[in-house]
């Protein structure tokens, strides 16, 4: 071999001896900036957070001050964070507070308002709402309950086919078995279409802020139907039906849940729901943050339970209708 050809060779030997450094240096390299990475990365998933934000339904926290206090002492000594109870102004504020991360629980939330929260925030349905209602004229503990449109005893009306064009009463847009359910009825027996206006079939509309407005309402012959619910309270619900026809019944109207983000660990979100079902041992406190009628959280999955309000949302077209609204 010439003094060329051995240079040569030695040549290619140093210069396979480098690239395999270089090749071994950024493997390693690759490999120490993912590692790193790794062990730098906070995924919200990993730890809980020093302090939970509770949103609570709408109810004048200077009223319940004493209890809200309790009320979170139980829960941190539970949890080991910090907790603050939220008391929002809304429904909207409900599910803007959850959408934006303001508030990783809602507790004894409406169904409406939980059921916008599945569609625009990051959130689950943990527990659902036994509560003492009446169904058929039977008192029942259960986690859903039905409403009834309802005439006085000596109207004229057998059916709502026979209303159309005549005075209606509702308690309110946002209510659930009060009106999503309702106008769900009337597009089950084909007299309204999505999206449903109920001037499309009653002649005049009232919304009267209440169940027991509406009742007064129908009472005093300023409407000819109105709305009435087995979750009211039994004074207001005897009364109206005993005095009343019932033309219609739709449900079953789920109870409110409690939701709660789906960024916080799966142990964390365990310990929130043990501690609330062990509240099922204070109804005397659950009934003043959660309803007068609570009875007991229980597990139920969010298909089984909220179906039968999801299927009227998408029925009734009211769906993207309040979403645009929130």
């Amino acid at each position: 071999m010439s003094p060329r050809e051995r240079i040569a060779g030695k040549g290619r030997t140093m210069l396979t001896a480098i690239v395999a450094v270089v090749l071994l240096l950024v493997v390693a390299g690759v490999a120490g900036y993912f590692y790193l990475s790794r062990s730098l990365e906070v995924k919200p998933e990993e730890r809980a957070p020093e302090k939970i934000v509770i949103v609570v339904n709408p109810i004048p926290r200077d009223r319940v001050e004493a209890e809200a206090r309790e009320l979170e002492s139980f829960l941190e000594s539970r949890l080991g964070v910090d907790v603050e109870l939220y008391f929002p102004t809304s429904i909207a504020a409900i599910v803007e507070s959850l959408r934006f991360g303001h508030a990783h629980v809602a507790l004894g939330v409406g169904t409406l308002p939980a059921s916008l929260a599945l569609f625009v925030a990051d959130v689950e349905m943990l527990l659902a709402e036994v509560r003492d209602v009446v169904i058929d004229n039977v008192n029942v503990a259960a986690p859903y309950y039905y409403s009834y449109w309802i005439v006085l005893k000596d109207s004229p009306y057998k059916g709502l086919e026979e209303l159309r064009g005549r005075k209606v009463c509702f308690p309110s847009e946002l209510s659930t078995s009060g009106y999503v359910f309702p106008m769900y009825r009337l597009v089950e027996l084909g007299y309204l279409k999505p999206v449903v206006d109920p001037r499309q079939f009653f002649g005049e509309v009232v919304f009267a802020g209440s169940y027991a407005a509406c009742w007064e309402s129908l009472k005093k012959g300023h409407v000819d139907v109105t709305i009435m619910a087995g979750d009211v309270p039994l004074r207001l619900y005897w009364e109206a039906m005993n005095n009343s026809r019932v033309l219609e019944k739709q449900g079953p109207v789920p109870a409110h849940v409690v939701l709660v983000s789906k960024n916080l660990p799966e142990d964390f979100k365990r310990k929130i729901k043990s501690a609330l079902i062990e509240l099922n041992n204070r109804p005397d406190l659950m009934r003043k943050f959660v309803s007068a009628i609570f009875v007991k959280f229980e597990e139920r999955s969010a298909e089984e339970h909220l179906k039968p309000l999801m299927d009227a949302l998408e029925a009734t077209g009211l769906k993207d209708r309040y979403l645009r609204g929130s």
